[in-house]
């Protein structure tokens, strides 16, 4: 496993600092994008969190900083129930969570390398499937845009499937409390990956049960099963407890649909940059793709495992294709996991795996070839390698010349592919000896997912993300604020977290409908579906919210009920009741006349009574004290398995000592 760990830190090291990494900025997916989750949710949160235990003493179970209120411990969003989340109280929010980042994706390749040694693959073949794990362009595109529990959940995957083969092989304590954990902190780093990824290990597990120790398996995974409830209650019992008051139950087919991967998205598999959008990244890199195929095609189930792509496929495909619509009709509980194109994660974690074995397959065939052996399909293989170079460069180049996408998507398949095929068709005639054919592989699969790496994942200081938020936040806190509405999104999540500061709206997936019922009517913007804005960006041009919501009229007595004192605005406003305050930076401000301070502004929560659709005061201390009892249990949970993992590596370093 050194080995592997090498390789690993050599392949995240090289992207880091080509991506200019530096523990104190944040990720965003290319130059371009205006927003990125990590600045928008995870940094507040992480400071939330922090700020909560270490300067008030308390357990967070309340945020009042976005949604007009929320739950905090209850939201999954905030990671309360995930370890390592903790580890805030340590580190300042940034550096915290480029911790996570390092840590997560160094364990997401050691995983799969564990993985891929596991199911047989040796040497440079579970490299290569560390490797391109480890920059994987799915990955490495959740990164970019701040998606950070999806790289936890993804870090894990390799390991819950690990645990699988081991508990359903050797069975014993050990790979039973390797299945419990990595599929407990699987789910507590981003529930709506976790639909997939046990969908696998369940599918995985039916593939390894043997009927002659069933009986032992089923008894390995029910223990297993038991510790996952114990030590995921934390996040469970109180999301369960709130979900009759969430707005996620009212999801239709059109608004959980809209993220899904349309047919013209597999040209994403030739070309890194497309389609442009993070949730719909098809990408697992030209050389992963052809060893990968290489090694689906000499499986020995391969049809299985290609009708198993088929059915991913259509699901990832959403409304777009016929399964995803008969599915949520016969399951509509999959409707809260939005996002269909999700589906395709299981490729993402497939195809390294897959590229290994065709690594290693396609490194044999060559070695068999120089001993002068016969080989069925031989010719076939090298017509194949030159069409795959021809076309690539013909396809890069039109690419270039024609297709209006950025030179270096066309130039990166023109070079990859043009280099990839040339050296398969010297490998394949005998012209390239099987380990210098290994190594330029190797090497062809770091520096297409490096160079995919580089492009999309760039990281930011608060100079571009806190600091211009700064004049609008002191000028509101000096003008009294109580608490802030913005139809353009004017005064950020982040920079309300930082400087105290009560937003009505914002985003999150989260979300309570009377809240949401309440904003419409305050802000007077009707979404046409379902958003994670609040209020929805209606007539925002992309990343630009400058022009949202302009033709909306806010309801200033609305407003003032639920304590909004002041509106910022990227525009001038004219409803009745806003009084014009001042222009920070290009940004309107108004102070709500309707607006009378209140003492209630201290309670939790803080809304007006008997606000349709929402839980009384009463109602909400219960669901708290239940949050803070279910986070105690599991908190309990995880000290024993902390005492399990450190009893188990004392016992394994007195074992090592005695051998030496």
């Amino acid at each position: 496993m050194r080995r592997i760990s090498l390789w690993v830190a050599l392949a995240a090291g090289v992207l880091l600092l080509l991506a200019g990494f530096h523990p104190a900025l944040l990720p965003y997916f290319n130059d371009d994008a205006r927003y990125s989750d990590a600045v928008v949710s995870h940094w507040p949160n992480a400071l939330y969190l922090r700020q909560s235990v270490l300067e008030h003493g308390a357990f967070p179970l309340w945020r009042e900083t976005i949604m007009a209120g929320q739950p905090f411990a209850a939201n999954p969003l905030n990671k309360t129930a995930y370890p390592f989340q903790w580890l805030a109280l340590l580190l300042p929010p940034a550096a915290h969570l480029n911790l996570l980042i390092v840590g997560h994706l160094l364990l997401a390749g050691i995983g799969m390398g564990a993985w891929a040694r596991a199911v047989g693959l040796v040497g440079v073949a579970a490299i290569v499937s560390t490797v391109a794990y480890t920059l994987s362009p799915v990955l490495l595109a959740h990164v970019g845009a701040g998606h950070v529990d999806i790289l936890y959940a993804l870090a894990w995957w390799p390991w819950l499937m690990l645990a699988v083969r081991r508990v359903l092989g050797v069975g014993g304590r050990g790979p039973r409390l390797l299945l419990a954990v990595s599929t407990a902190l699987l789910f507590l780093a981003d529930v709506r990956v976790s639909l997939f990824a046990f969908l696998m290990a369940g599918g995985y597990a039916v593939y390894g049960l043997r009927r002659a120790a069933i009986g032992r398996q089923a008894l390995s995974l029910g223990l297993a099963g038991g510790l996952f409830l114990w030590l995921t209650a934390a996040l469970t019992v109180p999301l369960l407890a709130w979900s009759p008051y969430l707005s996620r139950a009212a999801l239709t087919p059109a608004d959980a649909g809209t993220l899904a991967l349309q047919p013209g998205h597999l040209f994403g598999l030739l070309l890194f940059g497309v389609p442009p959008g993070v949730e719909t990244v098809t990408y697992v890199g030209l050389p992963v793709l052809v060893l990968a195929v290489t090694g689906l095609w000499t499986f020995r189930y391969r049809w299985a495992g290609a009708a198993a792509l088929l059915v991913i496929l259509l699901y990832a495909l959403g409304p777009n294709g016929p399964l995803w619509p008969l599915l949520t009709q016969l399951v509509p509980g999959l409707l809260w996991f939005r996002v269909p194109a999700r589906a395709w994660l299981i490729v993402a974690v497939c195809a390294p795996l897959l590229a290994g074995y065709g690594w290693q397959r396609l490194i044999g065939l060559v070695e068999h070839l120089r001993n002068g052996e016969t080989i069925n399909g031989l010719r076939a293989g090298r017509l194949a390698a030159a069409a795959f170079a021809a076309g690539m460069v013909g396809f890069g180049l039109f690419a270039l010349l024609v297709l209006e996408i950025p030179d270096v998507i066309g130039a990166g398949a023109v070079f990859v592919g043009g280099v990839l095929g040339t050296a398969l068709l010297l490998g394949l005639t005998g012209r390239l000896a099987p380990q210098r054919l290994g190594w330029v592989l190797v090497t062809l699969v770091m520096i297409d997912l490096w160079w995919v790496g580089v492009h999309w994942v760039k990281w930011r200081g608060a100079d571009e993300w806190l600091d211009p938020q700064r004049p609008l936040a002191e000028a509101l806190i000096a003008d009294g604020a109580a608490r802030v509405y913005s139809p353009t999104y004017s005064l950020e999540q982040q920079a309300a977290e930082a400087y105290g500061l009560r937003l009505f709206g914002g985003i999150d997936p989260f979300q309570l409908s009377g809240v949401v019922e309440a904003v419409e009517q305050g802000s007077g913007v009707i979404a046409p579906g379902y958003s994670v804005i609040l209020p929805a960006a209606v007539g925002a041009r992309g990343d630009d919210l400058s022009a949202a919501n302009q033709d909306a009229i806010p309801d200033t007595q609305v407003l003032a009920a639920w304590d909004v004192s002041h509106v910022a605005a990227a525009y001038p406003m004219t409803a009745p009741g806003l009084e014009y305050a001042a222009t920070i930076n290009g940004v309107y401000v108004y102070r709500n006349r309707d607006y009378t301070p209140v003492s209630r502004m201290a309670a939790v929560p803080a809304w007006p009574l008997d606000w349709p659709g929402l839980p009384d005061a009463a109602t909400v201390e219960r669901l708290n004290q239940l949050t803070l009892t279910a986070a105690l249990v599991s908190g309990a949970a995880w000290l024993v398995v902390a005492a399990a993992v450190i009893q188990k590596f004392l016992s394994w370093r007195y074992t090592r000592l005695v051998k030496s």
